[in-house]
C-alpha cells in the first residue's frame, strides 16, 4: 500500500494568437490535489464572466471536504451551473452566458474526474497517452465511436460545437445527461494532462505524448512546450494546460526545494510551477503537506511534429506516417514564411519532420510538396497561392509527385483572368493530405490524384471552378467534409467529376451542390450507394450565401 505520493504540476492560460481576450481559467491545489480547466463558451455573451464564477463556485465546494469526493465533484459542478444561469437571468447584458470544465480531485492513488464539454483529460502511463473524457459535441462524438479519425475530427468545421454547457439551464447534480463523473487510477508512475481545445484542435495526440515525453520531470517544459506548439499551428484558440506528475513518472534528482505553494492562474506567458509530497490522511482525513517550486527555465520546444493520425475508415492503410528517416520522438523544425519571401525557398531548406508555416498574404510561385513536410497557413485560409506570371496557362500550383507524408493545410489556390490556373492540386503517385484548402478558377481541374496516389481531402471548399472539380485515374482517395459547388461549368468540360474505372475514391459527410446522387456517374454501384446515404445534395436555389458560408442542406434527393 502506497502511503507517500509526490506530485509535480505546472499550469499556464495564453490567449493564443488570433484572440485578444483569454476566455479561459485555470487552477491548480495541490494541497488538495484540485486541477481544473474552464473555458467560457465562445461566442456567447460574457463567456469570461461564467468561467470566472465557475472557478468560484467549484473552489468553494472543493474546499470544503465533506462528503465522498464524487458526490462533491457533482455538487460543485451544479452549484456553478445554477449560479450562471442565475446571474445571467438578472443581468441581461449576460444572457446567455455558458462555460464548458473539467475538474480532476487526485486522492491518494486514484482520481475522481468531472467533466462537461469538450476540455480534454489524458492519462499518460506506460509508454501510451489514452483520453479519459468523452467530447459532449457532434464531432467528438463521432470521434469517440471511432466513425471520424482524430485527424478528421480535429479539422472538421462543427468542431467547435457542443451540446452540454455549465450554465445554460438549470440543474441538479444526479440530472441524467449532464455531468460525467468517474473514478481512475493515478499511479506513481503516471501523468494528467488537462487542457483546452485551443491546444488539442491544433496538435495531435501523438505530438502531445512526444512533448510531455521529452519534458518528463519538468513540468514547466511540458507546459511550455505544449502551448508553443499550439501557436506554432496557428493559435486559433485560448490555450490552457494543467499537467500533474506522480513521482516515478520521471527522475527529478537535482531540484531545488522552494516554499509551498498553491496557484490560480488567469493569463500571462510563464508557466506556474509546484510540487507537493503528500503523505496518508490521519484518522481526521487531514493531509500534511510540504512542497517545492522547481526554478523557472527557458527551453525552447518545436513546433507541432507531422499530424499522425490513424484514419480508421480507410479502407487500405494508416494515412500517415512518419517518414523512415525521421526518428521516433524527433522534434520538428519550424521554417516560418513571410509574405515577402518564398513558399519555394523555404521547402528547399524544409527536412521531413517540418513544418513550413506561411504568414498571410499572396504568394505567386509553385510549391512541390516534399516528403513528411507540413505546409500549414498560420491564419487559416489567409494565404493565397496563384500562379506566377512566367507559368504556363496548364501549369498546377500544388504539386506532389513521389513523395509521402506530405500535408498542405489552410491555403486558397486561385486562378482569374490575370493569373490563370490550369490545375490547382495535382497528387502524381503520392501519398499527401489536403486539409482546410480553397480552390477555385481552375480551368482543367481543382484537383486531380492519379499515378497509384493514396489522397485524403478533408474540410476543404472546391467551387467556381471552370474544369471539374475533382479527377481520380488509378487512385486511392479519402474525401471528407468537403464542399463542391458550381464547378465543371465550361463548354470544354462539362463534368463536376471524373473518376476513372480503376479509381478508389470513398466520399463521406460532403456536401454537393447541384449534383444528384447519381450525378457521379463513373463511380461503382456501391460507391454511388455509398454517395447517396453518406453525404449530402442541394440545389442552387436552397445556397444562401458563398461557399464561405454553410449553406442548408438536406439529405439525399
Amino acid at each position: 500500500m502506497q502511503t507517500a505520493t509526490a506530485l509535480r504540476a505546472a499550469a499556464d492560460t495564453n490567449a493564443g494568437l488570433q484572440r485578444d481576450v483569454n476566455e479561459d481559467r485555470i487552477h491548480v491545489d495541490l494541497a488538495r490535489g484540485l486541477f481544473l480547466v474552464i473555458d467560457g463558451v465562445g461566442g456567447h455573451a460574457a463567456g469570461g464572466r461564467a468561467a470566472d464564477i465557475a472557478l468560484a463556485m467549484v473552489r468553494s465546494r472543493l474546499e470544503r471536504e465533506t462528503g465522498p469526493v464524487v458526490d462533491r465533484v457533482r455538487e460543485a459542478i451544479a452549484i456553478a451551473n445554477n449560479e450562471i444561469h442565475r446571474a445571467a437571468v438578472v443581468r441581461p447584458e449576460w444572457n446567455g452566458m455558458a462555460c464548458v470544465l473539467t475538474v480532476v480531485v487526485v486522492d491518494e492513488m486514484r482520481a475522481v474526474v468531472g467533466h462537461v464539454g469538450d476540455k480534454r483529460l489524458y492519462k499518460l502511463r506506460n509508454d501510451r497517452i489514452d483520453k479519459i473524457t468523452r467530447d459532449h459535441s457532434p464531432v467528438g462524438e463521432r470521434e469517440d465511436s471511432n466513425e471520424l479519425s482524430e485527424l478528421e475530427a480535429m479539422h472538421h468545421p462543427r468542431r467547435n460545437e457542443v451540446y452540454r454547457d455549465v450554465g445554460s439551464d438549470p440543474h441538479q447534480p444526479d440530472d441524467p445527461d449532464f455531468i460525467d463523473a468517474c473514478e481512475i487510477a493515478f499511479e506513481p508512475d503516471a501523468a494528467l494532462l488537462l487542457c483546452s481545445d485551443g491546444l488539442t484542435d491544433l496538435v495531435d495526440s501523438s505530438s502531445l505524448h512526444d512533448i510531455v515525453k521529452r519534458g518528463a520531470g519538468q513540468p514547466d517544459h511540458v507546459v511550455k512546450g505544449l502551448i508553443d506548439a499550439a501557436n506554432a499551428a496557428g493559435g486559433k484558440d485560448n490555450i490552457s494546460v494543467v499537467y500533474v506528475e506522480g513521482e516515478r513518472f520521471a527522475p527529478t534528482e537535482g531540484w531545488e526545494a522552494r516554499a509551498a505553494g498553491e496557484i490560480t492562474r488567469r493569463g500571462g506567458s510563464h508557466p506556474a510551477v509546484v510540487e507537493d509530497r503528500r503523505q496518508e490522511r490521519s484518522s481526521r482525513g487531514r493531509r500534511t503537506n510540504a512542497s517545492r517550486v522547481a526554478a523557472l527555465v527557458a527551453i525552447a520546444l518545436a513546433a507541432a511534429s507531422i499530424a499522425a493520425a490513424a484514419v480508421r475508415l480507410w479502407p487500405l492503410r494508416p494515412m500517415f506516417q512518419r517518414p523512415s528517416n525521421v526518428a521516433a520522438g524527433v522534434p520538428a523544425a519550424t521554417i516560418a514564411v513571410g509574405p515577402s519571401e518564398s513558399i519555394a525557398a523555404a521547402l528547399q531548406r524544409a527536412a521531413a519532420g517540418s513544418v513550413v508555416l506561411v504568414e498571410p498574404g499572396e504568394y505567386r510561385e509553385t510549391l512541390r510538396l516534399k516528403n513528411g513536410v507540413r505546409i500549414v497557413s498560420r491564419v487559416p485560409r489567409a494565404a493565397t497561392i496563384r500562379l506566377s506570371g512566367t507559368a504556363s496557362e496548364g501549369d498546377a500550383a500544388v504539386v506532389a509527385a513521389g513523395v509521402a507524408g506530405a500535408e498542405l493545410a489552410g491555403f486558397r489556390i486561385i486562378g482569374d483572368a490575370a493569373t490563370p490556373l490550369g490545375t490547382g492540386v495535382l497528387i502524381r503517385a503520392s501519398q499527401a493530405s489536403l486539409v482546410d484548402i480553397e480552390v477555385t478558377g481552375a480551368a482543367e481541374a481543382a484537383i486531380v490524384v492519379d499515378g497509384i496516389s493514396i489522397a485524403t481531402i478533408l474540410a476543404s471548399d472546391v467551387h467556381d471552378n471552370p474544369g471539374a472539380a475533382l479527377t481520380i485515374r488509378s487512385a486511392s482517395a479519402r474525401l471528407a467534409h468537403n464542399v463542391f459547388m458550381r464547378n465543371g461549368t465550361s463548354e470544354r468540360v462539362r463534368r463536376s467529376f471524373i473518376i476513372d474505372e480503376g479509381a478508389n475514391p470513398l466520399f463521406t459527410r460532403n456536401v454537393f451542390q447541384d449534383v444528384s446522387r447519381d450525378g457521379v456517374d463513373d463511380l461503382s454501384a456501391g460507391a454511388r450507394a455509398l454517395l447517396a446515404g453518406d453525404n449530402w445534395f442541394v440545389d442552387a436555389q436552397d445556397v444562401r450565401s458563398t461557399s464561405s458560408t454553410t449553406p442548408r442542406i438536406r439529405r439525399g434527393r
